[in-house]
């Protein structure tokens, strides 16, 4: 607790409240966003304040509720997401344009900032997404911290686990702080399992933008420090206990921009956590993990007439990747206790690329054309480093077929290089020994994907896609005997899916979106792929009257019978959310959520080791705006 309070001491002076002007509560305002490079417009998906309907733990829940995106991995804070049945090292998190990257095995998340420091995200789904880089080539989450000129403070509780958060976001003019505490204990699912869920943390944020003769300056910080966080696991408490016993992350980011003509930016991320396992009738393990993710880039922009062109130059480094296991093994003889055995990792990489995209229109057709060479290295002291290249492509079409109907094609290769995990790390683990294979080879795709809109009314829209990937040298994590685990390249596999989305805006007050998904992946020996997204229907709708105002969330999941290695079949059920606001005044407003109305017991995913999910529960939330 000295930690926390020390943090939260050292922040109190940095969050200083705007003078009381009136705000509008009805105009919905988005914050410019800085020169990015992202995917077609069809192909994203977003979120944003009216997501936080969910149980809101991290930002994952809130992701979740997009259709082409689930949740993936255990749960807990760690829960981890997949897009379009692609997880772990092939989608790319981003925080302010700052990547991800944690080497945990389930997959990279930004679980460890508060979701209340988020004001948007984005998702970027299809072949396009590739441009990105290696970590992209399933899709990409860019969450952003960007607000409009404001203060807010929000608290919130909820019955489930006695979570309480705290936070308070204020922006004026050039400079934004925010801070966040949450706190939370076990949770419990609807048989009555304690869910191992608790966890502190603390966050917060400082950004400073500076702006002369067309020039603007952006220095950001964005720490955060966490304590005692549990690791759900089916197998708590009885045969296992995993915690993170502490997490420390850092991230900062100096950016310079010209308009939207140019924009250069370097950052750091400093991470350094422990990870604790108790086993308790084989071992007790303890790892130490740290790393510094360094990056830059340069972005240009070239506008002629009808052509918008983008060019760019980037670099990502991981420098002092470190992790460190011990583990005491207990002994079946009585007069010894225990036996060690110590694993040590260290690796670095590094990633130069050169990439661009061309935008244009040639009569009623948009076309967008994107080109990305990467080069990248990788060393560890326990093997000769690996050299990789990769060059890929993609395209994009769009053609109104009438007013009312227009459609698409996006094609595109991509590729995804092995982590230093997968090819570097040997050692002792809670899921047994993990063993890299450093022969791996990347991953390649060849991506497809069609997609139509439909405007069959005035205020009703239809957005529709059909997508096939063709992979090669898919990495798979298996078993390699009764107490081993390895990795090795498929020779092929693919996964196609399909994906609906009907928008309805029924009157200035009700607003209606149903979705539908369904997913394919097998390899060329016809075993199923892990972590593909399941068949789920969703209806949301949204009500707003006078100073109330209303969501109802539904979904229902159906039945899961083949599953890949390291999974589980799952039933159908459904997952009832509801959330009911009310604006007391221009500043203040209440609201009232209830998830799993229906009190359903429930895997969030297929992984043979995920917890259930929390029985019924209630939040009550409050926030003011000055």
């Amino acid at each position: 607790m000295k930690t926390i309070s020390s943090f939260i001491l050292m922040s109190a002076p940095l969050l200083v409240y705007a003078q009381g002007s009136e705000l509008e509560v009805i105009e919905i305002l988005v914050p410019k966003q800085p020169l990015v490079i992202a995917g077609t417009e069809h192909a994203m998906s977003y979120i944003d304040d009216r997501s936080t309907y969910t149980l809101n733990r991290t930002i994952a829940d809130q992701l979740s509720t997009l259709v082409g995106v689930n949740l993936s991995g255990q749960g807990g804070q760690f829960q981890s997401y997949s897009i379009r049945g692609f997880s772990r090292g092939r989608i790319r998190t981003e925080i302010d344009g700052i990547p991800i990257i944690t080497d945990r095995r389930a997959g990279n998340s930004a679980s460890f900032i508060a979701p209340q420091l988020f004001s948007t995200g984005r998702v970027i789904k299809g072949p396009s997404s590739a441009l990105y880089g290696s970590q992209a080539l399933g899709g990409v989450v860019s969450l952003s911290t960007e607000s409009l000129d404001k203060t807010v403070l929000r608290i919130s509780g909820q019955s489930v686990d006695q979570g309480i958060s705290v936070a308070v976001n204020h922006q004026d003019n050039n400079f934004t702080s925010a801070f966040a505490y949450q706190q939370a204990n076990d949770a419990e699912a609807v048989n009555g399992d304690v869910l191992n869920t608790e966890f502190e943390r603390v966050s917060g944020l400082l950004r400073y933008k500076h702006q002369f003769d067309g020039y603007t300056t952006t220095a950001s910080w964005l720490p955060s420090i966490g304590k005692n966080i549990g690791k759900s696991n089916i197998k708590y408490p009885i045969r296992q206990v995993s915690s993170y016993p502490q997490e420390q992350h850092s991230l900062a980011q100096l950016q310079v921009s010209a308009d939207d003509k140019w924009s250069v930016k370097l950052f750091h991320h400093y991470q350094n956590w422990d990870s604790e396992t108790h086993r308790f009738d084989q071992y007790d393990g303890l790892t130490q993990y740290q790393s510094h993710t360094l990056g830059g880039q340069w972005l240009h922009q070239i506008r002629l007439k009808e052509q918008e062109s983008y060019w760019g130059i980037d670099w990502l480094s991981r420098k002092g990747v470190k992790i460190t296991s011990d583990y005491h093994l207990h002994s079946e003889k009585e007069d010894i206790s225990y036996s060690l055995i110590s694993n040590e990792m260290t690796g670095k990489e590094d990633n130069f690329a050169l990439y661009g995209k061309t935008q244009w229109h040639w009569k009623d057709v948009q076309l967008a054309l994107g080109l990305r060479y990467d080069w990248l290295m990788q060393h560890s002291q326990q093997a000769e480093r690996s050299v990789d290249n990769h060059f890929n492509a993609s395209l994009s079409i769009e053609l109104p077929l009438s007013d009312t109907f227009k459609a698409g094609l996006d094609i595109g290769n991509g590729f995804r290089y092995p982590t230093l995990t997968e090819r570097f790390f040997y050692g002792k683990t809670p899921r047994g020994v993990i063993a890299g294979e450093q022969t791996l080879r990347p991953e390649t795709s060849v991506g497809t994907q069609l997609f139509v809109t439909w405007y069959p009314l005035e205020h009703i829209s239809v957005h529709t896609a059909l997508y096939h990937y063709e992979l090669n040298n898919y990495i798979e994590r298996y078993t390699l005997n009764d107490v081993q685990l390895s990795y090795r390249n498929l020779g092929r596999a693919q996964v196609y899916g399909f994906e609906s989305e009907l928008r309805w805006y029924q009157s200035d007050s009700i607003e209606h979106e149903v979705s539908y998904q369904q997913q394919v992946g097998e390899d060329d020996s016809g075993q199923v792929l892990a972590d593909l997204h399941p068949r789920k229907l969703s209806w949301r709708a949204r009500l707003t009257f006078e100073r109330w105002s209303l969501t109802n969330s539904y979904s229902y999941y159906l039945e899961v019978n083949q599953v890949g290695n390291s999974e589980q079949v799952r039933n159908s059920f459904t997952v009832w959310d509801l959330s009911l606001e009310h604006q007391l005044n221009v500043h203040h407003s209440v609201s009232l959520s209830v998830n799993n109305i229906t009190n359903e017991e429930y895997y969030a995913s297929l992984d043979e080791d995920a917890a259930f999910q929390p029985k019924r529960s209630f939040k009550l939330s409050t926030s003011w705006q000055f």
